[in-house]
């Protein structure tokens, strides 16, 4: 099933034959409504998984993007704990879990 998400993908991507019936050439990414290439409409479609509403939540509310990205690990149970926190020569003696 991933092998053929992964042809699907490759093919969506792909450069195709030309299409010599139209008068004037023009490239479109066909992931975008646009026809503009984004990272973003890559990346949904490598890695397709729908965000949580509190993700999308924090991304948008006011607040200095350090709080954001602390919320943001916080929800995602990525908080460095005291270990990962001295391997980066952090404060603190590493004893905190």
């Amino acid at each position: 099933q991933e092998v053929a998400a992964w042809h699907d993908l490759l093919d969506a991507v792909a450069l195709h034959e030309p299409d010599l019936s139209q008068p004037h050439d023009r490239l479109s990414w066909c992931l975008e409504p646009s026809g503009c290439f984004s990272t973003k409409s890559l990346y949904r479609a490598i890695a397709p998984s729908p965000s949580p509403a509190v993700f999308e939540y924090i991304w948008t509310i006011r607040l200095p993007l350090k709080i954001r990205i602390f919320m943001w690990q916080w929800i995602r149970g990525r908080l460095p704990s005291g270990v990962e926190v001295i391997k980066r020569r952090g404060p603190g003696d590493g004893i905190c879990p």
